[in-house]
């Protein structure tokens, strides 16, 4: 009896079933040792772009910092103090913003009118697809109306309401249930799940759009993302800008801005209407990870990627800065979610022929073609995007179309699909591409230049370009050893890190869903690679492939949700580093403006000596035909007052007027430009020139312009107040500043200073 019960025991633990609950538990173990670990890892890296600080002293201030935000300290000076009125002063900005978004969703809907895949998609999907067609399509009209200088509104309002009525109209008379085609694998019944995950995101997006539309303070975008759309506004038409060489990259973000600034009426306050515009970026972002993984995963998946990609700090950062690397990363996830109807297709259109394995069935042509307008639309954000999205998804769509048996390839298939794709590439990037070609010679200007050279280049300015656009080894094994360090930064080592992305991430794999799972993990892979080999390894480069990493995140949320200790485990994480992402933004996430007046808030991030000149200017202090040359300085945007400049990259007027010319030469160039006086950035051109920057001409230095004062061609500088003349610096600094320049070192009280900016009038 005893034996025959014991054979019973053994052949239940044996069964099937019995065998399948215990993969899972050990499955469930393996996932929260995980968690677990990664988490203490990831907290115990300090925050490498505002050292000395460290990730476990922001528990501390947690507590204190949250109840700042329903009670904030008192601002000074008080015209900063937050009110609710404020918010008034952005309704224009939102209005304007909130039409851009209505023109582009109906101009994408038309279009996928138009290529008869409207039904393809259900809602979300939709208006996922539609909005990121109908923005990338905008844009390409603003480039076109900006070349043949339409830049009056009438003719984009006209364009836009055009489309947006047609679009009603047709919706109108579609009004009706629709049938959906393949939407999901499970049913939209975690309604409350989903309210709960919309009620918690809510607050970040209004902090977004509230960061966006606050003045700019970064570099790079006061210098190029907005001081290019602002030139050409101001000139009624975009042309080249030999003067700032980064205005000859593809533009589709820069392009909404320029229409927010056509709309708006004005350059300075249209901007942040176009600063709204693109914010948008990252709640589309969220619906396409909804609906993505709600179709290959499941519903509670797809909330779960859109609550950590919304509530990841970087996104809030690339949100409320006007880089352009939100618009890549939107453009990058549509490409790919397209890629994926390729690769899975839904049951019923899937095909299996004998002894092969099923495989896509034939899509519509016009699907390829979406694919690849919305992968060169990721071109279009950024040149990075050729080789992070157009060849990876390219080879993927192409190589996923191949049966595994040879002998059923359907070459002239074959050959439809790849062309379908390429002209979607061509449509979305072909326009940037042929401006550039026409004004350079260059296709990609200013890169290739070893392939297609370009006008106004040469050797010694790509050599400078290429040292300061590529990472630099000194040899094979520093960069085998850097490699693993790089991993890490993209994982954990960074301020604005959420660790739910790669905490979660990796547990996909342990899902039933895993076998999908691999290629997803491969495509991050491809990313990483991509950003390692070929960027200068600036942290934000690597950004837009977080939402293939939070849509990785979301399943694996998911599945360990559906574990009772798991959900514990899972839900305590969340809920913590909810309250610590929210610390990152409010302190270090970037400048935002929230519910301050924003006249005070620009004068707040404006550099004292533009202040100066902006106040001096309109206060007619200054001559009325007042023209700044501007040596070292570049970040120009928030200047209201006539200038020109160059960027590092570009030819130094400074040196074009001066150098190698008799003083009446010089005299005659300064009065052909209506030049009155010259402005030098002793500060900007000193940062140039720290180890390992880009460096800057060594004419441009205080003997050239005593040289200059001594010719009679310049005159004594201008007396701008302390703060805009001299800037504090460090022992290590000033001793590099007294190497080469004595003369700008100074002691101010008991802290070493340097002059930071000078303005001499031009002696005419």
């Amino acid at each position: 009896m005893s034996r025959r019960i014991t054979a019973e025991s053994n052949a239940r633990l044996q069964s099937p079933a019995n065998s399948t609950v215990d993969r899972g538990s050990i499955r469930l173990i393996l996932a929260l040792v995980w968690l677990g670990l990664f988490s203490a890892w990831f907290y115990s890296f300090g925050l490498p772009n505002n050292r000395p600080a460290e990730r476990w002293m922001v528990w501390s201030a947690l507590p204190f910092d949250l109840l700042d935000l329903l009670d904030p300290p008192t601002a000074e000076p008080p015209a900063l103090a937050w009110s609710w009125l404020n918010l008034a002063q952005r309704l224009p900005f939102l209005a304007v913003a909130g039409f851009i978004w209505t023109a582009a969703i109906g101009m994408g809907r038309l279009e996928l009118r138009a290529l008869r895949l409207f039904s393809l998609f259900d809602r979300a999907e939709r208006l996922f697809f539609a909005a990121c067609l109908g923005l990338s399509t905008l844009s390409l009209l603003m480039l076109g109306f900006g070349l043949v200088g339409w830049m009056s509104r009438w003719p984009l309002l006209i364009a836009m309401l055009t489309t947006t009525l047609m679009e009603l109209g047709l919706s109108w008379r579609d009004h009706r249930p629709v049938a959906v085609i393949g939407s999901s694998n499970d049913t939209d019944r975690s309604s409350s799940f989903g309210w709960i995950v919309i009620g918690i995101v809510t607050p970040f997006v209004f902090c977004m759009l509230l960061g966006a539309m606050s003045p700019q303070t970064d570099f790079d975008v006061i210098e190029y993302h907005l001081g290019g759309p602002k030139e050409w506004f101001q000139q009624g038409q975009i042309t080249r800008l030999p003067h700032n060489v980064y205005t000859s990259f593809p533009f589709l973000t820069e392009m909404l801005v320029l229409s927010g600034m056509v709309l708006y009426g004005d350059w300075n306050w249209g901007a942040l209407a176009g600063q709204a515009t693109i914010a948008g970026f990252a709640p589309l972002v969220a619906i396409g990870l909804y609906a993505t993984a709600r179709r290959w995963f499941s519903a509670p998946a797809g909330w779960f990627a859109a609550l950590i990609w919304l509530t990841t700090p970087w996104v809030y950062r690339i949100s409320i800065i006007a880089y352009a690397e939100g618009g890549l990363a939107c453009y990058l996830f549509a490409a790919f979610a397209i890629a994926l109807r390729v690769v899975w297709p839904d049951e019923h259109a899937s095909q299996t022929t004998a002894g092969d394995q099923p495989r896509p069935a034939n899509q519509p042509l016009a699907l390829y073609g979406v694919c690849g307008f919305l992968a060169g639309s990721a071109m279009a954000c950024k040149y990075t995007g050729l080789i992070s999205v157009i060849i990876p998804v390219g080879l993927l769509i192409v190589g996923m179309s191949v049966p595994r048996s040879l002998r059923a390839v359907d070459p002239r298939r074959l050959v439809l699909t790849g062309a379908a794709f390429t002209v979607g590439v061509l449509i979305a990037i072909g326009p940037w591409l042929l401006k550039n070609t026409i004004e350079t010679g260059n296709p990609v200007f200013p890169l290739a230049y070893s392939i297609f050279s370009g006008n106004g280049r040469d050797a010694a300015m790509n050599e400078q370009w290429k040292r300061g656009h590529s990472s630099h080894y000194a040899s094979l094994s520093d960069w085998i050893w850097d490699w693993p360090v790089k991993l890490t930064d993209v994982v954990a080592n960074n301020d604005w890190h959420s660790v739910l992305m790669f905490a979660f991430a990796p547990i996909a794999l342990l899902a039933v869903w895993r076998r999908k799972v691999w290629l997803i993990w491969a495509f991050v892979g491809w990313q990483f690679l991509t950003w390692f080999l070929f960027t200068h390894h600036i942290d934000r480069f690597y950004v837009p492939m977080f939402p293939i990493v939070a849509l990785l995140a979301g399943c694996g949320a998911s599945w360990l949700w559906t574990q009772t200790p798991g959900r514990w485990c899972a839900g305590g994480l969340i809920a913590a580093s909810l309250a610590f992402n929210i610390w990152i933004m409010q302190n270090i996430g970037g400048y935002n403006a929230g519910r301050t007046d924003l006249r005070a808030a620009e004068n707040l991030v404006v550099s004292p000596s533009q202040r100066w000149l902006n106040d001096e200017f309109a206060a007619g202090r200054l001559p009325t035909n007042f023209k700044v040359l501007c040596v070292g300085e570049a970040a120009l945007f928030h200047a209201k007052f006539p200038y020109v400049y160059n960027t590092v990259f570009d030819r130094s007027l400074f040196e074009q007027c001066f150098a190698d010319k008799s003083p009446e030469e010089s005299r005659e160039w300064l009065r052909q430009r209506g030049i009155t006086h010259v402005l030098v950035n002793w500060s900007e051109i000193l940062r140039y020139r720290e180890p390992g920057s880009y460096g800057y001409t060594d004419f441009a230095h205080p003997d050239t312009f005593a040289k200059l004062q001594t010719a009679g061609l310049l005159g004594p500088s201008l007396p701008l107040p302390a703060a805009a003349s001299f800037v504090p610096v460090n022992d290590a600094k000033r001793q590099r500043v007294a190497d080469w320049a004595p003369s700008l070192s100074m002691t101010l009280g008991d802290r070493s200073a340097i002059k930071a900016v000078q303005v001499f009038p031009v002696r005419l």
